[in-house]
């Protein structure tokens, strides 16, 4: 009987002192001794009798939320709000019967709000890193209510992406995605984060999977088109360009561009063809005007240079013949080139490269007095 009554004692005592441990924390908690409160339900929490009661782990969650909106103190517990929305979990799978139900959501939507807050405040002082973490946690917890955050999880995405932490920033982007928010937007900034991470066809394998579901989507287009461009890679950036093209017909910019690649292909009749289009949407159009006179001043060079290849005093006359049609060509390609090159010109009459050519231009058919006006033009600048 004595030791029947011993080990009972023991008990009484053990259940006693764990709730001693939950009251203390309390009333420390009450008083707003937050750290003293914490002190007192960690010892709590490790007595078997209070870690099995709901209401250990739910003032547990009061209390760190306490600290995390203390200035002071969540320095010294930079943990606080998860150790709170851990504790409220746990709280909730205790509450068997749901009698705290309202209290432990209501807990659990402070931990939400707190953390979206504070995330704000965290970005505004560059503290990204911080920042994106207490916006996963903010959609952590919506979604424990089946609640999909997607300005959570957008902000996350940018705070990773501020921190160069790619794979976290483009997983973010990419559930945005996938819940329909801020697309396509959200499938380019996933594709530049790995762009600039160097991860070049990462960055086009995404570009490449969000057009499967927005075909015609021109900056999805574009922007893969870039990173072509950039590579030199002319071949596929045509495809692109093509597309996009068709898809906006009235953008300049992309006929100009598609232009550019059919120039740098060799492709010299469809470049032509491109840079005409774009002239016509905006015959000012700069670029447009001095590639194209430029395609032609090229042509009409390299005829001139195979003519002068040709020349020997052996010569017979079929080579003469040829030598001839080389320059009849080479002049008229000269003459192609002028009226683009003077557009190009009177757009950005300051233009040394445009000068040049038109003085070599009017050199070649034979206008003296416009040859001797871009001369002293450039010798003026």
């Amino acid at each position: 009987m004595k030791n029947y009554l011993t080990i009972l004692f023991l008990a009484i005592t053990t259940l006693a002192f764990g709730q001693k441990q939950v009251v203390s924390a309390y009333n420390a908690n009450k008083s707003g001794d937050f750290k003293a409160a914490a002190g007192y339900i960690e010892e709590a929490t490790t007595i078997e009798k209070a870690a099995i009661k709901e209401k250990t782990w739910r003032y547990r969650g009061e209390i760190y939320l306490n600290i995390a909106n203390d200035s002071t103190l969540s320095l010294e517990f930079p943990e606080a709000l998860w150790i709170a929305k851990d504790s409220y979990t746990k709280a909730r799978e205790l509450d068997v019967k749901g009698s705290y139900e309202r209290e432990i959501i209501t807990g659990l939507g402070l931990v939400q709000t707190t953390a979206a807050n504070q995330g704000i405040g965290d970005f505004i002082t560059e503290n990204y890193n911080v920042a994106a973490k207490k916006f996963d946690l903010s959609a952590e917890v919506a979604a424990m209510f089946d609640v999909i955050d997607t300005m959570a999880v957008y902000n996350a995405a940018l705070c990773y992406e501020k921190s160069d932490e790619a794979d976290l920033a483009v997983a973010r982007y990419k559930t945005c995605g996938s819940y329909g928010y801020q697309v396509p937007n959200v499938y380019l900034f996933a594709a530049n984060v790995l762009k600039q991470s160097g991860r070049v066809e990462d960055a086009l394998a995404e570009l490449q999977a969000a057009r499967m579901q927005f075909p015609r989507e021109q900056s999805l287009i574009i922007e893969e088109l870039n990173i072509y461009l950039e590579a030199q890679d002319y071949e596929r950036a045509e495809n692109n360009l093509k597309l996009a093209a068709e898809g906006e017909p009235t953008n300049e910019i992309l006929w100009f561009s598609l232009g550019s690649v059919y120039d740098n292909l060799g492709k010299s009749d469809l470049a032509a063809e491109a840079y005409l289009k774009a002239i016509a949407l905006r015959p000012t159009y700069f670029d447009a005007n001095y590639n194209l006179g430029a395609m032609y001043f090229n042509d009409a060079v390299q005829q001139i240079n195979e003519a002068n290849d040709m020349w020997d005093p052996r010569m017979k006359s079929a080579e003469k013949a040829k030598q001839k049609e080389l320059e009849t060509s080479a002049k008229a390609a000269f003459a192609a080139a002028r009226p683009y090159l003077e557009a190009a010109h009177e757009t950005d009459p300051m233009d040394v490269q445009t000068i040049r050519s038109l003085r070599d231009v009017y050199a070649r058919i034979g206008e003296d007095d416009l040859t001797i006006k871009m001369s002293e033009l450039l010798k003026s600048l």
